[in-house]
């Protein structure tokens, strides 16, 4: 296989050979040198790494980007099919043809994902095995990467004005789906129901006075990433069992009033309709591409990988700060509502605040926003919030308002 790419690569011009090696191999070689760099210095290690961890969506969505430009600009064009019938024997030349645009992606990405984990792995004293990394790489690999890639080859057929396009597109999702739930699974996420028990009753009592109709409450062991969060599903909520270590029970409170806002104000359902009306405006959009802006179409192609990832996270940070309103007012305590917060940021060690670009491929919104959210829904005082972010050991944060 490698002696047949470098008779591709043969063919090619040296300006796109170097294009394709700048999009493929930019993403490993970042990684070594943050990952490097937070290894070797003694100070802000996690921090390091975290800030760079943070872009991690945008480099994935960019690299397919990139990829589905330069491959439609100059790779495609520079593989004539008897070349390529000679480098894949025995494949017919569209199978090559698509071989060779589905497998340098996914092959680059997999390297910078599983490079990722094992920097993750080292700085965050995590104990998972190689082989659980791999696993953990390629379904995040078939939960993110490959759906983009489906995205591309739908958008493309539906360029050229033929519906199975929009197979794609939807088989994209499903994959997705399919993708994020063994992925979870890899991670170490096992629903445990709750059957009985404080917790549990504490849970469904809330959830009554909420308005709130669940029909279960999870456990999820921590496990050997360390797992410290919660979880709002369709009809019930999870927690993991190490959240009592470093929450107090009005805490808790909070933490479950928020998941329970969640499902309270269908977060779940309007998400998934959100992804089906901007793939469906941007396929109506597409149809209409006329052939006359080709011009244009590596800016659009650019625009189908990373607006629809821009519209969901946005509406996500949305629902995040919906449901923190929720639960602020459903408990009446907002000081407890960002000691929670603050106290969940110190465990995983990621930064407080970030800037505006990195924001825009995060799911939820940084602690200082947040935390600011909910002092101005609580009617907070800016020297009473001082006082509990210096009590709950963030002064930085403070600082970072005075």
């Amino acid at each position: 296989m490698m002696s047949a790419f470098g008779a591709v690569a043969g063919a090619m011009s040296a300006r796109t050979v170097f294009a394709v090696g700048s999009i493929l191999l930019l993403p490993i070689i970042l990684t070594c040198c943050f990952g490097w760099a937070a290894s070797h210095f003694q100070t802000g290690q996690t921090k390091t790494w975290s800030v760079y961890r943070g872009f991690g969506r945008f480099i994935l969505a960019a690299t397919i980007a990139g990829w589905w430009v330069t491959w439609d600009l100059g790779v495609r064009s520079a593989l004539p099919a008897a070349l390529v019938r000679k480098s894949l024997g025995t494949f017919e030349s569209s199978t090559a043809e698509t071989i060779l645009f589905w497998v340098p992606p996914i092959v680059s990405l997999g390297i910078f994902l599983i490079l990722c984990y094992i920097v993750d792995r080292k700085l965050l004293r995590q104990r998972w095995s190689f082989t659980q990394l791999l696993w953990r790489a390629w379904w995040r690999l078939v939960s993110f990467v490959i759906p983009l890639l489906m995205v591309a080859v739908g958008f493309r057929a539906i360029f050229d004005g033929r519906f199975v396009g929009i197979v794609w597109l939807g088989s994209a999702g499903i994959v997705s789906r399919i993708g994020t739930g063994f992925l979870r699974q890899a991670e170490g996420m096992k629903f445990n129901r709750l059957k009985s028990g404080e917790l549990r009753n504490r849970a469904l009592k809330m959830a009554k006075h909420m308005g709130v109709t669940i029909g279960r409450v999870y456990i999820v062991p921590a496990g050997k990433g360390h797992l410290t969060n919660a979880y709002g599903l369709s009809n019930a909520i999870g927690l993991t069992d190490s959240l009592g270590q470093y929450l107090t029970k009005t805490q808790m409170d909070y933490v479950m009033a928020h998941e329970l806002a969640h499902v309270k104000l269908k977060h779940g359902r309007k998400h998934l309709l959100l992804v089906v009306a901007v793939f469906s405006i941007l396929t109506l959009v597409s149809f209409r591409f006329s052939q006359h802006a080709l011009f244009l179409r590596p800016l659009v192609q650019v625009a189908l990988i990373i607006v629809p990832l821009l519209a969901i996270y946005y509406s996500s940070r949305r629902f995040e700060y919906a449901a923190d309103a929720e639960a602020v007012d459903f408990t009446g305590e907002p000081e407890n509502a960002i000691r929670a917060l603050t106290n969940l940021h110190r465990i995983h060690e990621v930064p407080t605040r970030c800037d505006r670009f990195t924001e825009l491929f995060m799911t939820h919104p940084s602690l200082t926003q947040r935390i600011e959210a909910i002092a101005k829904a609580g009617q907070i005082p800016a020297e009473r919030l001082k006082v509990i972010l210096d009590d709950a050991g963030v002064p930085e944060l403070a600082e970072q308002r005075s």
